[in-house]
């Protein structure tokens, strides 16, 4: 070989191999919502920014979009054929995405011990199409000197142990005062003056069906073949909340709600002695009252027949369309991993979704045995172990057309929590243009 050739040979080598190190990541781009500024998402941009940093397969691009509209805007993609590799998902349309035939299936992405729990999968025919990117339950709050100004034991923190209802609104009566300082068991209260309520049952629509299901009825059976709204357990378990306000005195109105302030300031200062919610609520809100006093504490809901809560949590999405299905299905399960979303979950945002979590105390307290979070004790029998036997999936989880279901729902539930209609009368009213809707979507 002459030595012009060899020069060649070694240049075309040395281009190759710097072609080889300088060779670009895999684009992967993924979708997320703020709720009110852009701001919010540099959060997520930090955490992105941290996977870009720690390896040089792939380069994760971030599209930050406005939480109102999230939906539409997704649809909008889907339709022009413009989605992202990956996204966050609302709950809500993430069945509807599935059998539209959108996203993949990711019952590959974890060996079956490693999987996310059971109950955060969102499956479709029998496959998983998603995973919720966090662990959240139902639970009730409550402001502990309240409790104790009253002289009135703190709320059940075990399912065993929850109470009745009839027991529940017997201690909300004592905790709603008027303005001259009768409570709603005594003579002379009077209800148009309230200065403190005994509790705020959340009535939003991914809260107030719980009730229904304590009853021993429900929204959905849990096959997703039959709709349970109807039946008696759930309209009378649905009456019963809307008595709190209408009744029983203990609760505000849907308008009066409206213009109450966060969940901590409400407790804070005394607005509701009890509230419910979800646990993302202690990172979210309670902690930023915590410096100004606020004391509270954790329990279970009160049962109707059986101690239950809902299970939920947003998952992630990964489009069928994208070229880069490993390198996206890579980067959801980094982003997945407790360990990179430590922060959150320390914080009293999220719980984590793996079972490895759950399976020793020692495990928990990891996790579950720091601020804003109360005492370990309490929260273990309230959250912990409430979330693992005492759960039953939101419908979003398995049913398609959860959203077009739940507006037809809540299309005139107002008029039940304001005593203009029972809730046995609104149902039936609605129940035509539901079952028709449901047996379009059920499964088959």
């Amino acid at each position: 070989m002459t030595f012009s050739k060899k020069l060649l040979v070694c240049a075309l080598m040395s281009a190759v191999l710097v072609g080889i190190a300088v060779a670009a990541p895999v684009e992967v781009t993924y979708m997320c919502w703020y709720n009110t500024t852009q701001s919010e998402a540099q959060g997520n941009q930090a955490i992105i920014d941290t996977f870009n940093s720690s390896q040089s397969k792939i380069h994760v691009t971030m599209l930050a979009i406005p939480r109102d509209g999230y939906e539409t805007k997704v649809n909008t993609m889907a339709a022009a054929g413009q989605l992202p590799d990956c996204t966050q998902l609302s709950e809500a349309m993430t069945i509807e995405f599935a059998a539209a035939d959108l996203l993949a299936d990711v019952g590959t992405m974890y060996p079956k011990d490693a999987a996310p729990l059971k109950s955060l999968t969102f499956t479709y025919n029998g496959k998983p199409v998603g995973y919720s990117s966090g662990n959240e339950v139902l639970l009730l709050y409550y402001n502990k000197k309240l409790f104790d100004a009253a002289k009135i034991p703190y709320p059940p923190a075990s399912a065993d142990k929850a109470w009745a209802w009839k027991d529940f609104v017997a201690v909300a009566k004592k905790l709603t005062k008027d303005k001259n300082g009768k409570s709603a068991d005594q003579a002379g209260f009077d209800p148009k003056n309230v200065v403190q309520y005994g509790v705020d049952f959340n009535r939003l629509s991914w809260m107030w069906p719980i009730v229904c299901y304590s009853n021993g009825g429900g929204l959905i059976s849990p096959d997703g073949k039959n709709l349970l709204i109807d039946r008696p357990e759930s309209t009378e378990a649905m009456q019963m909340l809307a008595d709190l306000y209408l009744k029983d005195k203990v609760a505000p109105s849907v308008a009066d709600k409206a213009a109450m302030p966060s969940l901590d300031l409400t407790l804070l200062t005394g607005k509701v002695a009890m509230a419910t919610s979800g646990q993302w609520e202690m990172g979210v809100s309670l902690n930023n009252s915590l410096k100004d006093g606020l004391e509270y504490g954790v329990g279970v809901l009160p049962k109707m027949k059986k101690a239950v809560t809902y299970n939920t949590g947003a998952p992630f999405g990964i489009f069928k369309t994208s070229k880069h299905l490993p390198e996206a299905m890579e980067w959801i399960k980094w982003w997945a991993d407790e360990k990179n979303q430590w922060s959150l979950i320390t914080g009293g945002i999220l719980m984590p979704v793996m079972s490895k979590w759950y399976t020793s105390e020692a495990a928990m307290r990891e996790w579950a045995d720091h601020p804003p979070r109360p005492a370990f004790a309490q929260y273990k029998t309230a959250v912990i172990d409430y979330a693992m036997n005492n759960a039953v999936q939101v419908p979003w989880y398995y049913f398609n057309g959860y959203q077009g279901l739940n507006d037809i729902l809540e299309s005139g539930v107002d008029a039940v929590w304001n005593g203009k209609t029972t809730a046995k009368a609104y149902i039936a009213s609605i129940m035509p243009k539901l079952q028709k809707y449901f047996d379009e979507h059920k499964a088959k």
